[in-house]
């Protein structure tokens, strides 16, 4: 998130400080690795939908401005008893937003996906949009256009203090003071 604040922020022409205590990418944040998914019918609840569908909007926007992939749709597969929370939340977020979806059988899915063998009680939620991120070729990619629309970004820089100040905020780190800036941003 630092890094796309970042970003965002520098774009639209503010003065930006990100800092981060690490050299991003590193394994010590939530978007370390390969790769996360990434999917409309989230199953924890509805409301996390429209998010979700600015989030896909705001990565096109990010792939086409780079030709970068960041997104790959693949199809996301929710497999689970009829009951349960994981198709009965992805089951409502899809109804209540009107996604593209199929619900599917366990005899379905044995045969549409024969990789996976679900108990016959299950069901399964398919949801077409869903798809997986890189987000280490993503931080990479916003800290670069981060840099080229003027943020100041500091790596292995760990914060000690920082207080409001005349036009913005005194940052204090192990090895620097930096101030003047309308905000700062970790990556």
């Amino acid at each position: 998130m630092g890094s796309a604040a970042a970003w965002h922020l520098a774009r639209r022409g503010r003065r930006v400080l990100g800092l981060d205590r690490f050299e991003p990418p590193h394994q010590f944040g939530s978007s370390h690795g390969a790769t996360r998914i990434i999917r409309e019918a989230y199953f924890e609840h509805p409301f996390y939908v429209p998010l979700v569908q600015r989030a896909y909007e705001l990565w096109m926007e990010l792939e086409k401005e780079t030709g970068r992939q960041l997104l790959l749709r693949t199809g996301g597969l929710m497999i689970g008893e009829p009951i349960g929370i994981l198709v009965k939340g992805a089951q409502r977020s899809a109804e209540e937003h009107r996604l593209v979806h199929k619900l599917l059988s366990a005899k379905d899915v044995r045969r549409e996906f024969p990789m996976f063998a679900p108990a016959d009680n299950m069901v399964a939620v398919w949801e077409p949009r869903a798809g997986i991120l890189f987000p280490e070729l993503a931080i990479k990619t916003h800290l670069e256009l981060a840099t080229r629309h003027g943020a100041d970004l500091h790596f292995n820089a760990q914060v000690l203090q920082w207080e409001p100040h005349t036009g913005g905020v005194l940052v204090r780190t192990g090895s620097n003071v930096c101030g003047g800036l309308d905000g700062f941003a970790g990556s």
